[in-house]
């Protein structure tokens, strides 16, 4: 019988890295997606609708507004799956050096592997990428 339905997973990850306004291997984060559902170790085939990307920041710094990241299947970030995309940082309401973005995703991804590697960088200035969210369903 053929599965009917579809589950939602959110994939979160805490981290403390500089964003300055070029890419660097250094200034990436790699994402198993199956990161917060059981003990894949990144060998498990992936079939996946990403859904969504947030990332959070803090410490915006010297005119920083805008934050570009790119979606890679390799850790040199040089096979794209997410073309580099902009969004504006939205400032935090009560802490101005505080903010976020999002990015729409809504592409189908399957893999032979669950890991992503997301880069970003910043329009100019700087800012500390604190936490990044990619939200799926299979």
């Amino acid at each position: 019988m053929a599965a009917v339905g579809s589950f939602w997973h959110s994939s979160v990850f805490s981290l403390n890295v500089a964003a300055t306004n070029a890419y660097a291997v250094a200034r990436s984060q790699s994402m198993l997606l199956f990161a917060n559902t059981g003990p894949d170790t990144g060998t498990t085939p992936v079939r996946a609708h990403l859904g969504s990307l947030y990332i959070s920041v803090d410490t915006i710094a010297a005119g920083a507004t805008q934050i570009t990241m790119r979606l890679c299947r390799d850790s040199a970030g040089d096979i794209p799956v997410i073309g580099d995309s902009t969004a504006t940082i939205s400032a935090g309401v009560t802490t101005a050096a505080k903010g976020g973005v999002t990015f729409k995703l809504d592409i189908p991804y399957i893999h032979s592997n669950p890991t992503l590697f997301l880069f970003w960088k910043t329009d100019v200035g700087t800012c500390n990428v604190r936490t990044i969210d990619i939200d799926w369903k299979e």
